[in-house]
This record gives C-alpha cells, sequence and structure tokens, in this order.
C-alpha cells in the first residue's frame, strides 16, 4: 500500500500497527522516491516515526534498504487496483481506484470483522462481515 504523506517535501509522519496481524517493512520515501528509511513493523507495535513524501507497506523481509530507489508506474497510465480476497486467498473481485473509498473508522471496524470472521469461521461472522461491506458501499 503506498501512502501520500506531501508530494513536495518530506515530512514528519507517525503510523500504527493496530490490527495488522503480521509484520510488514514500512518504507519512508522522499518526494524523487529515494528510500530515506525502512522500518521493519510488527503486529500492533505504536508510534512508528519517519520523514517521508510518501510511505510504502511491503510484506516484511522484503531487504530494501536507505538509499534504494523505488520506480513506481505513471499515475496517468496506471490503474489503481484492490483485490478481494475470499477465504481460499485467490481474488473475488476488484476495486479500480486511487483514492479511499471508505474512512479509516469504517477500515478499523472492517479490519475487526474481517479478524472476528477468520478466528471463528463461522458463517453468522461472514455474514455480518458481508452485510457490513454492503452498507459501506451503499453509503
Amino acid at each position: 500500500m503506498l501512502f501520500y504523506i506531501n508530494e513536495t517535501e518530506p515530512e514528519e509522519t507517525l503510523f500504527h500497527m493496530h490490527n495488522v496481524p503480521f509484520p510488514i517493512d514500512m518504507i519512508f520515501l522522499d518526494d524523487e522516491f529515494k528510500v530515506l528509511d525502512v522500518k521493519n513493523a510488527k503486529p500492533e507495535e505504536d508510534n512508528i516515526r519517519g520523514m517521508a513524501s510518501y510511505v510504502l507497506e511491503v510484506n516484511a523481509g522484503s531487504e530494501i534498504k536507505k538509499g534504494d530507489e523505488a520506480e513506481l508506474d505513471d499515475e496517468d497510465t496506471h490503474e489503481y487496483t484492490m483485490k478481494i480476497l475470499g477465504s481460499d486467498n485467490k481474488p473475488q473481485g476488484y476495486l479500480i481506484g486511487g483514492e479511499r473509498i471508505i474512512s479509516r473508522r469504517e477500515t478499523i471496524v472492517l479490519l475487526r470483522k474481517v479478524l472476528k470472521a477468520n478466528a471463528s469461521k463461522e458463517d453468522k461472522d461472514y455474514k455480518a462481515l458481508g452485510k457490513y461491506i454492503f452498507k459501506v458501499f451503499k453509503g
């Protein structure tokens, strides 16, 4: 996931790993996509700070290091795609865009419902998750 912070110059950023159940590498980039810093973020970790124009979240163990340069597709020719994965980890649908489609609060509730459904494996929890998703997207 790529977070836009400030396109013209890096600024102090703060991240929290609430409800993220797996480790990730957080890549702090300047306005020219040069790597300023890499933080190895652990589940539920708080106060991950760094200077950045952009922050890229990738799988842990990426071996990306300070001084590397990221190459991103040109915004004008790239379609941003989010895959909706099923319980078998295969795409069940796609969302295309480049903007936040739900609020931060809705994202937190959604993640909690996903974690609950995955932990319980009960139909009622998956149905509650599905209902919530449709409610959010309808709004």
